[in-house]
């Protein structure tokens, strides 16, 4: 009887080292993750095994990342910030306006409201944004007036519009000729209100205090420069591309701009993956994103900062909740103002001592639907570089990957 006691703790104990070891192992490779590389005969004799085992290397590591360190674990318990080294600290002087939307110097819009009018101006260098269409609509979305521009040789474009009563947002379309298609560039992002000494003004967005207090918080840039499993910026490919996009690029705001563009451009909105009920259709690791050019936000996410990193650029990737992902959720609810859960991704780049934000995927204009892929209209910039008034139209941070 005891040698069988023996014998039971013995092989409890080796399942248990066994069993730590093969975490590590799948934590630190991809070995389990490209398994059907790795033993060849396993594609051809049992892929579907393959599969399986990829995916559950995947849930893995997702489990594993939210095991929290003892310096998280007491921070959680004592409901208190995670020090972070002084010297390690990123500071962050990020760029405020009332009126600029972004401040990338290619492709920016500002709304600048007055006592009766509505002063919209910026500059865009795409062929398909040449003309422009804005409206004051009421909450109807019924049209109250408008007003038309076009870009002149140096891109740039300006229109002022009368503010009826009545008026609850401002609407930009978009289009490459005077007449024809246009397609919207804003469109439930800007609203507009009536202060008491009469002037009109952009509504804050609920959420923007809380964005700037979560903002403003002190963040690692080591920790944002790692190589992680999911934003595996040591993966080779992911350092070819890096080093490829950016080699000609001055400076580090350039090299974030050629990847964003990149991604933007090459990636595609996997909207067949987002319905389907395979467990392994949707990429959402940075190497696995960059292979088979489709993804969801937080597979666009951590492929932007994986490549990034690769070039030497901190990074992050920010977990929040943003209006429009779920259909009719356009506007801030007091269910979504205070939601813990987050169900869209993000960045948050570090470029000239501050954090950048940037949205990849909504950049994006590309779609995987209905098994094919759909390049949409030139690349977007309205959220790269974008203001943290703007953002916060639609979207609130809730926090960060690891």
């Amino acid at each position: 009887m005891k040698r069988l006691k023996r014998f039971i703790r013995r092989t409890i104990f080796f399942a248990l080292v066994l069993a730590i070891g093969l975490v590590v192992l799948n934590s630190r490779t991809r070995f389990f993750k490209d398994i059907g590389k790795n033993i060849p005969f396993l594609d051809n004799f049992a892929p579907g095994f393959s599969d399986s085992v990829s995916y559950y290397s995947d849930k893995v590591n997702e489990y594993v990342s939210l095991i929290p360190s003892p310096q998280e674990l007491w921070a959680s318990i004592t409901k208190t910030e995670l020090p972070i080294d002084p010297e390690d600290v990123a500071a962050n002087a990020y760029l405020r306006s009332d009126t600029m939307l972004n401040f990338y110097n290619g492709e920016n819009i500002s709304v600048a409201p007055g006592r009766n009018t509505l002063d919209v101006y910026g500059v865009t260098h795409r062929s398909d944004e040449r003309y422009l269409v804005y409206r004051i609509v009421d909450k109807d979305m019924n049209t109250l007036s408008e007003a038309r521009a076009q870009c002149d040789f140096s891109g740039q474009y300006r229109a002022v519009i009368d503010i009826p009563a009545g008026a609850d947002q401002l609407v930009v379309y978009t289009g490459a000729e005077s007449s024809g298609e246009y397609a919207s560039k804003l469109y439930n992002y800007i609203y507009l209100e009536r202060r008491q000494d009469g002037v009109w003004g952009l509504k804050v967005p609920p959420v923007y205090e809380h964005n700037v207090t979560e903002f403003e918080k002190a963040r690692s840039l080591s920790a944002s420069l790692k190589s992680t499993y999911d934003i595996c910026s040591d993966y080779p490919d992911i350092k070819a591309l890096a080093e490829s996009l950016t080699k000609v690029a001055a400076t580090d705001y350039d090299k974030a701009l050629k990847i964003h563009d990149w991604v933007c451009e090459n990636i595609y909105y996997d909207e067949d993956g987002v319905s389907s009920t395979n467990i392994s259709s949707t990429a959402y690791v940075a190497s696995d994103v960059l292979f088979q050019r489709k993804a969801v936000c937080l597979g666009y996410s951590n492929l932007f900062a994986a490549l990034c990193r690769a070039a030497g650029i901190g990074c992050n990737v920010v977990t929040g909740y943003a209006l429009g992902v779920e259909e009719g959720d356009i506007a801030w609810t007091e269910t979504s103002i205070n939601t813990p859960d987050a169900n869209h991704a993000w960045n948050e780049v570090y470029l000239d001592g501050r954090w950048v934000l940037v949205d990849t995927t909504w950049d994006s204009q590309n779609k995987l639907t209905g098994g094919s892929f759909v390049p949409g209209r030139s690349v977007s910039h309205l959220f790269f570089d974008a203001n943290l008034r703007f953002f916060s139209q639609n979207h609130k941070i809730i926090g960060y990957s690891k």
